[in-house]
């Protein structure tokens, strides 16, 4: 009879490899949900978030074993919770994993979907007639003038504590125009209807011969010069709005600007300068059939994100100028949206109700991409 020999091996050395009983759960680890919190929702906006886990064999599969997601939000095998939520309110679930090693682990979790800044909920007091500067004119003779804007606010009950500003620019060629002007009217109620504090203003303008020629693009057309005080004018008013924030409860570090036609000119002029004369320091930007005129240059990949609105036909600020825009703002990576509208010419305003894309207004666009880019979700 041969000799046999008995390899003994201690189950010891193959712990890692899952022998024994005190080690259950093999090489992976415990398995935990690594997600406690979720962002909250935006009602009508698309909603997006990823739930984590650690520990146990990776490949995880999730699930809902108590409670449901906000109406229209989905929950894939993956973890991916999407969709676009059109329910306001508050939703309690528990969200379980399993993963492939055969571990399971839950965590209550909770997402609130709120209308605040999206739905028109508030009524609104105007305040006008308000002196945000004075500027200098030549016309009819030397000296300055008062000017003056007009406040529309939030009022009744369940005011946000702070509230995103949204500085009005009307149009007019900068040779007319006034803060009360239709398109700034609607603008204001509508915006403060939302919460917000809009402030619509009255600058200086061709007949007034301010002497900005040295700001000017063309020192020698009254037009490039009245451009020039209009920036001066709505940089300064920027200036009032942070200035007053505690009395409006502006929130200062969510100031929008915006405008149709000059105030659109104005209104990119002013955002995409430095902070300073005939510059801002602002956070979105809404242009209405607006252009730079060949000064695209001074848009960098980190200044305000810009949604830009503009009429292929448009036979007064001509639509080239919004490709130019559009072409240094693809250049550098800037954050944009880019509506062009066929065969529309310079009535840009007149439109954004009625023209739909991809199922939505343009004026809801403005609205959401406001409240993604002045990140309202946080107030």
């Amino acid at each position: 009879m041969k000799n046999r020999t008995l390899f003994v091996i201690s189950c010891s050395l193959l712990l890692p490899l899952g022998c024994g009983g005190d080690d259950p759960i093999g090489p992976f680890g415990t398995l935990t949900v690594a997600t406690t919190s979720l962002p909250n929702a935006g009602r009508t906006l698309a909603y997006g978030a990823t739930l984590e886990a650690t520990g146990g064999d990776a490949d995880y599969t999730w699930s809902i074993t108590v409670g449901s997601l906000p109406t229209n939000l989905n929950l894939t095998a993956t973890g991916e919770i999407s969709g676009t939520p059109t329910v306001a309110g508050t939703s309690d679930f528990t969200v379980a994993v399993v993963s492939g090693d055969g571990q399971t682990s839950q965590q209550q979790l909770s997402i609130t979907v709120s209308g605040r800044f999206l739905d028109p909920e508030f009524a609104v007091v105007v305040e006008s007639d308000i002196l945000y500067a004075t500027g200098s004119v030549r016309s009819p003779g030397v000296g300055e003038i008062d000017l003056l804007l007009d406040v529309y606010r939030p009022a009744d009950a369940n005011l946000p504590a702070l509230r995103p500003g949204f500085l009005l620019i009307h149009g007019g060629g900068f040779t007319g125009g006034s803060k009360t002007n239709a398109t700034t009217v609607a603008f204001g109620n509508a915006y403060a209807q939302l919460g917000y504090v809009a402030v619509s203003i009255d600058y200086r303008l061709v007949g007034d011969d301010p002497p900005t020629e040295d700001l000017a693009r063309d020192p020698a057309s009254p037009q490039s010069v009245a451009a020039a005080a209009a920036r001066v004018d709505a940089a300064r008013a920027v200036e009032w709005m942070r200035a007053n924030a505690a009395t409006y409860r502006i929130d200062p570090n969510r100031i929008a600007i915006g405008g149709y036609s000059a105030g659109a000119i104005t209104s990119l002029g002013v955002a995409y300068r430095d902070a300073g004369v005939d510059g801002a320091d602002v956070q979105v930007v809404l242009s209405l059939s607006g252009g730079l005129y060949g000064q695209e240059s001074i848009i960098d990949a980190d200044d305000p994100p810009l949604i830009m609105i503009h009429g292929t036909a448009d036979p007064t600020v001509p639509f080239s100028l919004a490709e130019a825009v559009e072409a240094q703002a693809l250049s550098v990576g800037l954050i944009h949206e880019f509506y062009p509208l066929a065969g529309v010419g310079h009535g840009t305003p007149s439109v954004l109700t009625s023209t739909v894309v991809d199922g939505i207004t343009l004026a809801d666009r403005i609205r959401n991409f406001f409240y993604a880019h002045l990140e309202l979700g946080a107030l």
